[in-house]
């Protein structure tokens, strides 16, 4: 059993929920912005177009990152040490876990994430593939000029 728990968090004029998280030993953060809370309807409805998606109101923009880079305001700057092919795994898994504990704590209808680079890309997509149909979920990837962000349409989405 987990002990996470979703707090909300401000930063500045930024309104989002944070979950601290640790995968061996090493400490992590995933904050869950609703897209409405820091776009106005302008905003919302030129990127949802620019990436060829209907908004919905309770969506929310997916971020992790390591609790010392977030600490520090070195966002996502790549981690030191290599991760190993288990702790890859159990990283999958536990951000797997997080969405899933978001979704049926809040009910949102859509998660919104970008990769990095290609790297993670390749991470994210092989996440994608593995878990999307065990929760039920939907995934769009490609999206964005660079193809680097993702959807994922929950079973609260409404069409």
């Amino acid at each position: 059993m987990n002990d996470w728990i979703l707090q909300d968090f401000n930063a500045g004029e930024i309104n989002c929920q944070i979950i601290e998280f640790k995968v061996s030993e090493i400490s992590y953060v995933m904050l869950f912005n609703r897209i409405d809370a820091t776009r106005d309807q302008n905003a919302i409805d030129e990127k949802a177009a620019e990436l060829g998606l209907e908004y919905r109101e309770n969506s929310y923009e997916i971020k992790f990152d390591l609790k010392d880079n977030f600490d520090n305001d070195n966002y996502f700057a790549p981690r030191i040490e290599n991760f190993t092919i288990v702790e890859m795994r159990f990283l999958g898994r536990t951000v797997r876990d997080l969405i899933e504990f978001h979704y049926r704590n809040t009910n949102a209808e859509a998660y919104l994430f970008a990769a990095e680079n290609d790297k993670l890309k390749r991470y994210y997509d092989g996440l994608a593939k593995k878990y999307s149909g065990e929760l039920n979920f939907k995934v769009v990837d490609n999206l964005g000029e660079e193809e680097l962000g993702y959807e994922i349409t929950t079973p609260s989405y409404k069409s």
